[in-house]
């Protein structure tokens, strides 16, 4: 786990798990959280593992499960040699004589020295500002998808259905912030945590969210021991259908393993705007959460639409907390 406390090893490790071990936060994920200090945003997978443990409380922080550990930062090398004072030594000494008259100047120099150079201070506060943007950024998408996910599951209960369509607002278009948040849809509520978060990765999904630019799609479906219907639904020919019939997308992922406790696999795709050829987001939305239901249909893995009935609708107007 120490080796953990190297950035790029815990970026890499937490690009296929969502902690240091297991599905939930534990001692161990606090003993790195505590070694290092905030990643930069060429290490995502590790910024938004720290990002999450930095929305827990330190109250929280201890009462997670495990032994409390800590963990030593990686040792300083040793800088310059010994040799190197004897010749500033000497320097004092002729510096002493000629330049005495020369004190008031130091004098007057050492304001300057103080004066802050607007090009960097500019530059540091931009760069500090983006990092905390973006920390804040992915601490919403996550709580978005771990609300999303509770009303999934209590709909699922309630309904008795194996799978879902519906949309993620905070993503923007953004494919990996889309992947972060079926993460949060999926994850295993934290212990004794006041609200429960994630709850449905047994719940197969596709989910949208849209962009000013492009649409972005994301299809999960878990192992067949979790979900009775999943057996039925091939997560790439559910995403195929839906990409041959709205069209002008393009697949970035083909199934790939899904970071869930339930297992699984996701397949993730965009639809770019084309405003000479009629395409939009928000248009392309719609056309493809009807494909993606109407394929569920055609593999009984969801209810034959019925317009005389009460059952849940899901798309920008779902209220999944009347169900």
């Amino acid at each position: 786990m120490s080796a953990l406390t190297d950035v790029a090893m815990l970026d890499a490790h937490m690009a296929t798990n969502s902690y240091v071990e297991g599905y939930a936060a534990t001692q161990k994920d606090v003993a790195v959280f505590k070694a290092i200090s905030t990643p930069a945003a060429s290490y995502p997978h590790a910024l938004r593992w720290y990002s999450h443990m930095s929305s827990f409380s330190a109250a929280k922080l201890t009462a997670m499960p495990g032994t409390p550990q800590k963990l030593a930062a990686a040792p300083a090398s040793s800088s310059a040699p010994a040799p190197a004072p004897a010749p500033a030594a000497e320097k004092p000494k002729q510096e002493k004589k000629e330049k005495a008259p020369k004190a008031p100047k130091e004098k007057k120099e050492a304001p300057k020295k103080e004066e802050p150079k607007p090009a960097e201070d500019d530059a540091a506060k931009k760069a500090a500002d983006e990092k905390k943007a973006r920390e804040k950024l992915l601490a919403k998408v996550f709580k978005e998808g771990g609300k999303k996910g509770v009303e999934i599951e209590g709909a699922s209960d309630m309904g008795g259905l194996d799978f879902f369509c519906t949309t993620i607002e905070s993503p923007d278009g953004d494919l990996d912030l889309l992947e972060l948040a079926m993460e949060g849809m999926n994850a295993q509520p934290e212990p004794d945590a006041e609200d429960r978060k994630g709850c449905s990765g047994h719940v197969g999904k596709m989910i949208f969210s849209a962009g000013v630019d492009q649409l972005a799609l994301l299809a999960y479906v878990p192992d067949n021991e979790h979900n009775k219907s999943a057996s039925k639904v091939d997560v790439q020919a559910w995403m195929d259908h839906v990409m041959s019939t709205v069209g002008g997308g393009s697949i970035v992922k083909k199934a790939e393993k899904a970071k869930s406790p339930m297992g699984g696999k996701i397949v993730v795709a965009k639809i770019p705007k084309d405003a000479d050829k009629g395409k939009f987001p928000l248009k392309d939305k719609d056309s493809s959460m009807a494909a993606a239901f109407a394929f569920l249909r055609s593999k009984g893995a969801f209810p034959e639409d019925n317009d005389d009935s009460d059952d849940m609708v899901f798309g920008d107007d779902d209220c999944l907390d009347d169900y």
